[in-house]
């Protein structure tokens, strides 16, 4: 990884398609929704480990990082190298007070202890890209301590509420609390904390 990489990266975002979404108010508002409810749902305390699965361009976990800084640690995972190691080389050349520890590999074959984070996150399109749905969920909750917690922000689209509780109801894990947003109807989305 080298400077010319990471200038293609910050290049890529400025491409006209991906450009004009990043700067819509859809993007937007799905992205202030997100890190609204992660405030307001989730306690943060010394110590608190979190794991976000699904990097993408590293903007959510960016954020949960300087959330966390002076509280706890992020760890990151992607199956993706490419995604994996622009994501690291970026936070480094950036600066990013609390760096994310970024792990590459499948969450379904994941190297990561059990039962050791509090909180596990999962936004967007990632449970649809792995296809492996129930796989990747029950590898999250695996990481999750006893009583922690899974985020799952989803698109209607993708798997409704209704199919996404039918998952969980088949398990021994229990959604605490849930709200749908359908500001825009192509993009209703639904985003749920639910308890190990």
């Amino acid at each position: 990884m080298n400077k010319e990489n990471l200038l293609q990266y910050y290049l890529n975002l400025r491409e006209p398609e991906a450009y004009q979404w990043n700067l819509s108010p859809r993007s937007l508002y799905i992205e202030y929704i997100t890190r609204d409810y992660f405030e307001r749902k989730f306690t943060l305390f010394d110590g608190i480990k979190v794991c976000n699965v699904g990097i993408g361009v590293g903007e959510w976990d960016d954020y949960l990082g300087y959330l966390l800084h002076g509280n706890g640690s992020l760890t990151s995972v992607d199956i993706n190298p490419d995604i994996c190691s622009i994501f690291s080389y970026r936070q480094k050349i950036e600066g990013h007070p609390n760096p994310s520890q970024v792990i590459c590999e499948n969450i379904i074959e994941t190297t990561l202890e059990e039962n050791q984070f509090n909180i596990v996150t999962i936004i967007g399109s990632t449970l649809e890209e792995s296809k492996q749905y129930e796989n990747v969920l029950k590898s999250c909750f695996n990481l999750l301590k006893d009583n922690g917690y899974l985020m799952v922000m989803d698109f209607e689209k993708n798997k409704s509420f209704e199919d996404f509780k039918k998952v969980i109801s088949q398990s021994d894990h229990l959604i605490i609390d849930k709200e749908a947003y359908e500001t825009y109807e192509s993009l209703s989305f639904y985003i749920c904390k639910v308890r190990k």
